[in-house]
Parts: structure tokens; sequence; C-alpha cells
């Protein structure tokens, strides 16, 4: 009886494939990778969340230079709010 749900060996070099494509030195395991839904995803579904995956880890690494630009901003405002209250 043929199943909807995608073989592990596919499961397994999918994922492969997405950790390899990962921008960052962090070696996890994407999206969820043997929880138990994943035995129930379609092949198609599995492209979809590799690509939603690396935008969602893209948009993580641009977060977070947003909030390190800001905290610059922070620190460099504190520094003169300091000195100008002769706190040097």
């Amino acid at each position: 009886m043929p199943t909807k749900h995608a073989p592990t060996d596919f499961v397994r070099a999918l994922a492969a494939a997405v950790q390899a494509e990962m921008p960052a030195p962090r070696q996890e395991k994407p999206f969820g990778l043997g929880a138990p839904w994943t035995h129930h995803a379609t092949p198609e579904e599995f492209e979809r969340l590799a690509r939603l995956h690396n935008r969602i880890l893209r948009k993580e690494l641009a977060l977070a230079a947003l909030r390190e630009e800001r905290a610059g901003i922070m620190r460099r405002s504190i520094r003169r709010m300091r000195r100008a209250a002769g706190k040097d």
C-alpha cells in the first residue's frame, strides 16, 4: 500500500542538503528533523520547509546585525550623556 509521506532516506538526504546550504557555522538540525510530524510531510512540503528554514536563518542574522547596530548607537549615546554630565 503506497504511503503519502516521504521516505526516511529522502528526509535524511534533504536535511543534509539543507545543512550544507546554511550560511552560518552553526550546525543544528533543520526544521525539527526527527520530530514525529516530519514522517508525514510530503516531498513538496520538505522542499518548502527547506526554503523557509533558510529564509528564517537569513532574517535572524539580519535582525542580529540590526540589534548590534542599535546597541552601538545606545553605547555611544550613553557615553555622550555621561561626558555631558561630567561623569567620565
